[in-house]
């Protein structure tokens, strides 16, 4: 077998120029096609449901499927009731603001939605962004200096690592409190600010942060904690407000920030904090300055969304009560998901080539997951990643597992001893 080129393979190229990247890239398109997996090569005609329609670049046919690739966890993106806010936001407002926050696009909506924010969360205040990778990037680059660290775990999103640009970085071995704490104590007197940025929910393995034991090393340490919660927000908690009332921590962390694109169904993202950082960040990053204010059919989708959240607690339960099938029928088969806790399921395969074939073999039995490979994780660690909603049935995991079975004896993917 020829040996697998990886989209870094292109980027690390620094002997050619970018019009010659993007020449010789075609060689990866190329690649992609010849396996029969490209994820551009496959559009929805139904959003990201649970049951999803599909165009299928390499059959020409239209696919029904049962989807495990989307991130609306409680289905909220097709509520009626979101939808219905939407609308009334799009006939109230128009379809856009057309203009930054700070020159006029601040629409009544979004002072709402950051204040009811704020309030769900417990934090003095908040503030939204166009989407919740500019939140990341946007208030770490801005609240960040050459004379600041940020100490980052290894697993956080890109979104994270593209606001440390002009800071000082440690990366940390995911969740080792102990290297966190020997690393903060070195660190003692080196830096003016130090900002520890984990996750929530983590949105590869599908595990939690022990976010109690961070905090306390960062109080002990005089050291800022940054959770960001896009992904364990709507999951856990009693009342859907994510990882921090999991563990009873609510408003008493530094910094939260979140999306909208997962548990609230629409598209934007947030961080909360002190009002005094908000206001900081609201006259100073770039992110949101240079940006148009969010589209107020989401912000009034969001709104809505979050009394869904927090008062429908059936949505909830009956995600949890398809996590719990899932991983225990899984685990009882062998096949390896890892430490997951949560929604997110990665079916570890190990192997870049089994992994899109696998991804490939299920779609052609009309299940459509995704095969997550090396630089998204570690070589090695190439895996199927599944995201189960409330909106899945039963019936459709067991059809899950059984197309997987069928898999297992082509590719042999089981952790079979």
């Amino acid at each position: 077998m020829k040996t697998q080129k990886t989209v870094k393979d292109y980027l690390a190229r620094s002997d050619i120029d970018a019009f010659q990247r993007a020449e010789i890239f075609q060689e990866f398109i190329q690649q992609m096609n010849n396996e029969k997996y490209n994820g551009y090569g496959i559009k929805s005609y139904n959003g990201t449901n649970a049951r999803m329609c599909i165009a299928d670049l390499y059959s020409n046919q239209k696919i029904e499927t049962i989807s495990f690739v989307g991130n609306d966890y409680l289905g909220l993106s097709q509520h009626p009731e979101t939808i219905i806010a939407g609308i009334n936001g799009i006939k109230k407002y128009g379809t856009g603001s057309c203009a930054s926050p700070l020159i006029g696009g601040f629409l009544d909506i979004h002072d709402k939605l950051e204040k009811k924010l704020a309030e769900t969360f417990e934090f003095e205040a908040a503030m939204i962004y166009p989407t919740g990778y500019a939140t990341n990037s946007g208030s770490i680059a801005t609240l960040l200096s050459n004379k600041d660290i940020a100490l980052v775990d290894m697993y956080v999103h890109s979104s994270v690592y593209d606001g440390l640009h002009q800071t000082n970085v440690k990366i940390l071995p995911h969740n080792n409190i102990e290297y966190l704490e020997r690393t903060l104590k070195n660190y003692k007197d080196k830096y003016v600010t130090k900002l520890v940025i984990i996750d929530g929910l983590y949105s590869q393995d599908g595990d939690i942060s022990p976010i109690p034991e961070i905090l306390n090393v960062c109080r002990r340490n005089g050291a800022y904690l940054m959770v960001d919660d896009a992904h364990g927000i709507g999951v856990f908690g009693e009342n859907g407000k994510g990882v921090l009332e999991h563990y009873n921590l609510l408003g008493k962390i530094d910094i939260l920030t979140g999306t909208f694109s997962k548990s609230f169904g629409a598209v934007g993202g947030f961080i909360a904090s002190n009002k005094k950082i908000i206001d900081y960040l609201k006259y100073n990053s770039r992110a949101s300055l240079f940006s148009a204010a969010p589209i107020p059919q989401s912000a009034a989708s969001v709104y809505k969304a979050i009394d869904i959240v927090i008062n429908d607690k059936k949505r909830r339960e009956k995600l949890w009560d398809n996590v719990r099938y899932f991983h225990n029928t899984l685990r009882e088969l062998s096949f390896d998901i890892g430490k997951t806790m949560s929604p997110i399921v990665p079916i570890m395969i190990r192997d870049d080539h089994k992994a899109k074939k696998a991804a490939r073999l299920l779609l052609e039995l009309g299940v459509y997951t995704i095969p997550i490979l090396y630089p998204g994780v570690k070589k090695g660690d190439s895996r199927l990643r599944v995201t189960l909603t409330s909106e899945h049935s039963r019936k459709n995991l067991e059809y899950f597992v059984n197309c997987l079975l069928k898999i297992d004896k082509i590719l042999s993917i089981r952790n079979l001893l």
